[in-house]
């Protein structure tokens, strides 16, 4: 506890002295660079991401600017050795003046760059002519080299045949070393590159191919190639070594023998982390290049990436589903039916949360609980399973935990930038959570298409109910004259509009039967609300209703729909996007628009006055909801999850489940 509050008394203390030192380092800045150089340069520094940024539950931050690092950099620069390599396209001398002005460094340059270093001491450059005690353009004589010669300083490669970035660029790829996350070991930072093609924001590695894929943002760019995210491998240009990572990351030199120097950097992230020393992309850093580099994944390296185990010494197939909650929510009980059905075909599963094991649900696998993010993937990375993702800030989790150990998968129930409608950075950090690395699955074709606009691929596979808790029940009385909906007021279920279409039919509105948790959602001795109701209750309710009324913008899959069709209750619903692959207007239920309280009410009337149109949407109900099964889907899940472990057990791939379930009623 004293060393952590010394710690954090350190932090605060320099972060005091930033702000004071801001002011006099500007002034300084201004008198150095002059009117013009100082105006092109705060020009600049304003490209950054606007306001001051957001730290996210899992780490992921926002917060560090060029400002900041500027202001860091005069108080806790680090002595640095720049590699320059290639043949120049701009003018070295000048940058490699204004390079050693502003970071202090010590340069290593090809003999072609070696020609142009002009103005700069002869004892600030050394030669990599490859002979004598001079290293050659290679990782391991550079390191060498460094250990003899430049103990405990830092590393950067600048390959000259691009354009060069400004030095400004390495100070914040130093900054965001040792600054984006206190408490664990950042070994290496690399930039965005600026291609033809767009922004890449580093590489992915696509577990579906065994590919290297550039970061593009796709058909839409939400900004989520301004977010920073750790990554498995990078290209030499702009790569940033700290200290530690050079004395500490153990690599032979065999492991670098015979390999280009981008091929020598994948193998060094690599190593680096199994030795707990992350890659950060540092991704609102920018190095424009002209031609983006090629990787490949092959020998060790695709190896460490592609062979996986994820079974108990028994044979048995483990899953672990990652939670950041266990309270009633529709998603989670999506979770917790699937562990149910998993662990009932045989496979080992368990639920990791930020909550104890839930009190409303039989969940019959067992939960373990963490304080934190932090201590959940402390545990979890040494953990040989396939582990799931759940929700957009475990995806981040899950992707570090399985670095070394274990597959990981995404469950994405929906696109989730919908949670934040105008939260524009929210967004791009929940896009930015997408990524090829994860075998991403999804539970409806709205979801699909979206997910492929940034570049995610996706397995569909819908959500099912429980046949024998929902269905019809012998001999049970439906009333004549009751609308069913549920009582939520959260903004996506759009609740307002249900109430304002059954308010405007004035004094011969229908009972409105609730149910919920939100009982005074509205008041009116029309309205019979049933507060937490069992699932059995529930299915007694749609077995009342004369109609299930559901008015959400949006969805991921509503399953409150299927159950009411299984239950034999005719539905009006609202197009949500996740209900479109089940939902049939005129055909199984009645579409209205959007906040469209007319048509609702035009609708119920509708209803509620022609029973023959009821029961011909109570039966089509029906037969839509049988291909909806728990049962069924679950076979289709555990197909999907075999093929997981069985790829990584061989070192391949993961392809694409036997039986896709893109329409289950086909």
């Amino acid at each position: 506890m004293l060393k952590q509050l010394i710690r954090r008394g350190a932090h605060a203390a320099a972060r005091m002295a930033e702000r004071g030192a801001g002011a006099l380092g500007e002034t300084a800045l201004l008198l150095r660079l002059g009117p013009g150089r100082y105006a092109r340069h705060r020009d600049a520094v304003r490209t950054a991401l606007p306001g001051p940024g957001a730290t996210y539950a899992q780490g992921v931050t926002t917060t560090l600017t060029p400002v900041r690092a500027a202001a860091w950099h005069r108080i806790h620069w680090k002595h640095v050795v720049v590699v320059v390599y290639g043949t120049p396209v701009d003018d070295v001398r000048a940058w490699l003046r204004r390079a050693h002005g502003l970071l202090r460094a010590h340069f290593v340059l090809a003999p072609e760059i070696a020609a142009h270093a002009g103005e700069i001491p002869d004892t600030a450059y050394t030669v990599a002519a490859g002979m004598g005690a001079a290293p050659g353009i290679d990782l391991a004589e550079i390191h060498d080299w460094m250990h003899r010669e430049r103990r405990r300083w830092d590393l950067v490669l600048i390959d000259a045949s691009q354009p060069l970035p400004p030095a400004e660029r390495i100070v914040e790829l130093q900054h965001a070393a040792y600054e984006y996350h206190h408490d664990q070991e950042i070994g290496f930072v690399t930039p965005a590159y600026a291609a033809p093609g767009g922004v890449a924001a580093g590489y992915q590695i696509d577990r579906r191919t065994g590919e290297v894929w550039p970061a593009f943002p796709g058909e839409r760019d939400y900004g989520q190639n301004r977010i920073p995210r750790y990554v498995l491998t990078a290209a030499a240009h702009g790569l940033y070594a700290t200290s530690a990572a050079i004395d500490r990351v153990d690599i032979a030199r065999r492991h670098l023998a015979g390999l280009d120097l981008d091929s020598q950097v994948g193998r060094l992230i690599r190593h680096g982390w199994a030795g707990n020393f992350r890659t950060l992309c540092f991704s609102s850093t920018v190095m424009p290049v002209r031609v983006l580099p090629e990787l490949h994944l092959e020998g060790e390296q695709r190896r460490w990436l592609l062979e996986r185990r994820s079974t108990t010494d028994a044979g048995a197939h483990r899953i672990i589903f990652v939670l950041n909650a266990t309270s009633i929510s529709g998603g989670i009980r999506i979770v917790f039916e699937l562990a149910n059905g998993l662990a009932d075909r045989g496979f080992d599963v368990e639920i990791w949360s930020l909550q104890d094991e839930p009190t409303w649900f039989d969940l019959r696998v067992p939960v373990s609980t963490f304080r934190n993010y932090e201590d959940l993937l402390l545990s979890l990375r040494n953990e040989d399973a396939v582990k799931v993702a759940t929700w957009w800030e475990t995806a981040e989790v899950v992707w570090l935990a399985t670095v070394s150990h274990g597959i990981p998968v995404y469950l994405v129930q929906e696109f989730e930038t919908w949670f934040y409608p105008d939260d524009p950075a929210a967004q791009a950090a929940v896009v930015a959570s997408y990524r090829r690395e994860h075998l991403a699955l999804t539970e409806a074709s709205y979801q699909r298409q979206e997910l492929a606009q940034v570049g995610l691929q996706t397995t569909l596979i819908p959500n099912g109910y429980d046949p024998g808790v929902f269905h019809e029940i012998a001999g049970w009385a439906r009333e004549e004259r009751t609308v069913l909906a549920l009582g939520r007021s959260f903004f996506q279920k759009n609740f307002a509009m249900t109430e304002r279409a059954w308010r405007s039919l004035g004094d011969a509105r229908p009972k409105l039967l609730l149910f919920g948790a939100e009982p005074d959602i509205v008041v009116d001795p029309m309205v019979d609300y049933r507060v937490r109701p069992r699932d059995e209750q529930v299915n007694e309710l749609y077995n009342t209703a004369t109609v299930f009324v559901q008015t959400s913008r949006h969805e991921g899959f509503c399953l409150p729909i299927l159950e009411a069709m299984a239950a034999g209750c005719p539905v009006i619903t609202t197009d949500s996007h996740g209900n479109r692959d089940f939902c049939r207007d005129g055909e199984n239920c009645i579409v209205v628009p959007q906040d469209d309280e007319k048509a609702l009410a035009a609708a119920l009337v509708r209803l509620l006055d022609d029973p023959q149109e009821r029961e011909r949407l109570r039966l089509a109900g029906l037969a839509t909801a049988a291909a909806y099964r728990w049962p069924d889907v679950l076979d289709t899940v555990a197909d999907f999850y075999e093929g997981v472990v069985a790829a990584g057990s061989a070192g391949r791939p993961v392809a694409e489940p036997a039986r896709e379930r893109s329409d289950p009623t086909t």
